[in-house]
């Protein structure tokens, strides 16, 4: 179990001001799913989307909750519930056709391949 990290603001102190406190953390019930999504060749990949879901009764039924992208370290973090099922899928999409300096400006649905 852990436990809740609290806030206290003290202020400013005077010089040689001392302050005695007696902090009560409360008990943490959440937990923490990080994880870090790689290529085969080990290369970090950033981009990639990472969506949860709970798993249901019926194992071929998800119901999604959230969504992230890795950051440039290929890493994701999602906050949850504890004592829940999830389940986490991935999805990493590389054009077949990069943008080019022309189309930066441009948003995908103006984007079209010539013929």
């Amino acid at each position: 179990m852990g436990w809740k990290l609290k806030r206290v603001d003290l202020g400013k102190l005077d010089p040689n001001e001392e302050k005695d406190l007696v902090l009560t953390l409360r008990p943490e019930d959440r937990a923490a799913i990080h994880g870090v999504v790689k290529f085969p060749n080990g290369k970090p990949v950033e981009g990639a989307v990472v969506k949860l879901f709970k798993k249901c009764k019926d194992k071929c039924k998800l119901t999604p909750i959230t969504f992230t992208f890795t950051d440039k370290c290929g890493q994701f973090l999602f906050g949850v519930p504890s004592k829940v099922d999830f389940v986490i899928k991935v999805f990493f999409f590389v054009p077949e056709r990069k943008m080019d300096d022309k189309d930066k400006d441009k948003d995908w649905d103006d984007i079209c391949l010539e013929a």
